[in-house]
């Protein structure tokens, strides 16, 4: 009788030891599902991070944002000069396709069209866009309605001799403040003052050899408040910060090309501008 019981208390303890042990598995598996089901997303979230960086350093511009309590700062460094950037755009697309898709077992697909002329668009904080045309050489920053911008800060550097400047006519009951600083083989010159930013307000520096710089700020297509830099004839480093009103709760600060990509890797498939 006694080893009767032995033995149904031995296969009673064995049996709840197999269950324990069935129930830390399953335990262990949901744990682990848990923690690698989301990481289609991680790579997804990061290879699209590192696509609007990439594309970045190939067609620029080098751009910061920062907001502070009342505002928000966007610096944007650019070069007005004639270049298409179609082949490396055309190379960079390839491989993505390619060689990043079989590394991450995906599928990418990229769609740079509006980028490969001589026009690179930016959307920033959703509703200012920004457009340097390399066939004119020419940019423009505006926003629908206006920018609301309260000052800019605008600086070009230009490898030329300094021949006549049409110096901007400020105004001291203006509402804008704007600062021009231009480098070229003269030295550097500063000009600071206010304007009305629903008017025209043009600065030109003439250069040596019919070159020219043109800076421009007021309304562009109705637009208020825009800026629009264009160089004639010659290369110009340009670079401007614009102070802008505060972004309210349903922006996003960031930028997005005038590019799409569509990422596929599993159940996770997702489509959106490239940009950060």
């Amino acid at each position: 009788m006694r080893g009767f019981v032995i033995t149904i208390l031995s296969v009673s303890l064995i049996m709840i030891l197999i269950a324990l042990s069935m129930s830390l598995r399953n335990a262990q598996l949901s744990t682990e599902r848990a923690l690698m089901e989301p990481l289609p997303l991680t790579y997804a979230a990061s290879l699209l991070d590192d696509v609007a960086y990439e594309v970045n350093s190939i067609i620029g511009p080098q751009i910061s944002l920062d907001e502070s309590n009342d505002s928000m700062r966007v610096t944007v460094a650019d070069s007005l000069h004639n270049y298409n950037h179609s082949g490396e755009l055309s190379a960079y697309e390839g491989f993505l396709r390619g060689e990043v898709a079989d590394r991450t077992a995906s599928s990418i697909t990229t769609n740079l069209t509006n980028l490969t002329g001589g026009v690179v668009r930016l959307f920033i904080d959703e509703y200012y866009v920004y457009t340097n045309d390399h066939d004119s050489n020419e940019s423009v920053f505006t926003r629908d309605g206006g920018t609301g911008a309260a000052s800019y800060d605008i600086n070009f550097t230009i490898t030329a001799v300094r021949a006549n400047v049409t110096y901007m006519a400020f105004n001291d009951s203006g509402t804008m403040n704007v600062t021009i600083r231009y480098t070229d083989l003269n030295g550097t010159h500063v000009e600071e003052g206010s304007i009305f930013p629903d008017q025209p307000n043009t600065l030109k520096v003439d250069y040596e050899g019919g070159s020219s710089m043109l800076v421009a700020v007021g309304p562009e297509s109705g637009n208020d408040g825009s800026l629009r830099l264009k160089s004639t004839g010659i290369v110009a480093e340009t670079s401007w910060t614009a102070v802008l009103p505060q972004l309210n709760e349903t922006e996003k600060m960031g930028y997005e090309y005038d590019a799409t990509i569509d990422y596929v890797q599993g159940n996770v498939a997702k489509r959106c501008r490239i940009g950060k």
